[in-house]
């Protein structure tokens, strides 16, 4: 399999005419068989019109082949390995659906997806999980429906206002904090982020936290908390409960 060597190069379609109406967006980190499952789970429960996009970072061949084998695929197999930021921007790039779902490989869709939130032009970004902050150092999870932040299990917005919104920050390399770093990226622009705990997503182990070193990713959480920090920990106006 050829792998690609400088994604950068790839075509950044995020301007180009709607092809389809949902685009998943998936960081392939390992575990077959949990991308195998969400894409059973999209085939069982949203019907046509939607495309899956995976950024593969290596882990070997078989791997990437058994990939490459489903069907409504846009594959990037990738050389070298990349972050987590910049591996869901360039998924975002290559996306043509209207509606973008930033997707984790332990989600499992169990029934007819629809996002009727994001018919509302004042929602920028909608999940099935959210946090909410009093200062911008506790968190605590909400039902919403606006929250401080969306998990990153699932997030779902118009592929339109990615100009408005930007995309993730590529010094991201690990995923804790990085999507409360996008949804304030989202209320900055303007528009509201919520959960819908109606959507019909069931959340599996999630493999990569369980599989590294306690004190690995504590220290990695912690760097980019402090990221998060520097980049909103002075927003007072940002912050839902301030």
């Amino acid at each position: 399999m050829e792998r690609v060597k400088h994604p950068q190069k790839l075509p950044d379609r995020t301007n180009d005419p709607d092809e389809q109406e949902l685009s998943f967006v998936v960081l392939f980190d390992g575990w077959n068989e949990d991308l195998e499952r969400l894409h059973s789970s999209l085939h069982s429960h949203v019907g046509d019109g939607w495309e899956l996009v995976v950024v593969d970072n290596p882990v070997d061949d078989d791997a990437s082949e058994r990939i490459a084998s489903l069907d409504r695929l846009v594959h990037v197999p990738l050389r070298e390995r990349v972050g987590y930021g910049a591996g869901r921007n360039l998924g975002l790039r290559l996306a043509t659906g209207r509606i973008a779902c930033e997707v984790d490989t332990s989600i499992e869709v169990v029934g007819p997806l629809a996002l009727r939130a994001l018919d509302d032009p004042d929602i920028g970004l909608v999940g099935r999980w959210g946090v909410t902050t009093p200062n911008g150092f506790d968190f605590a999870e909400s039902s919403g429906p606006d929250v401080d932040g969306v998990e990153g299990y699932f997030m779902a917005l118009r592929r339109s206002d990615l100009g408005r919104i930007g995309t993730f920050d590529a010094k991201f390399k690990w995923y804790r904090n990085a999507d409360i770093d996008f949804s304030f990226r989202v209320r900055d622009a303007g528009l509201r982020t919520i959960v819908d705990p109606s959507l019909p997503l069931l959340r599996h182990e999630h493999r990569l936290w369980e599989s590294t070193p306690e004190a690995q990713r504590e220290e990695l959480s912690r760097k980019n908390f402090f990221r998060f920090r520097q980049h909103w920990g002075e927003r007072k106006d940002l912050f839902r409960s301030s």
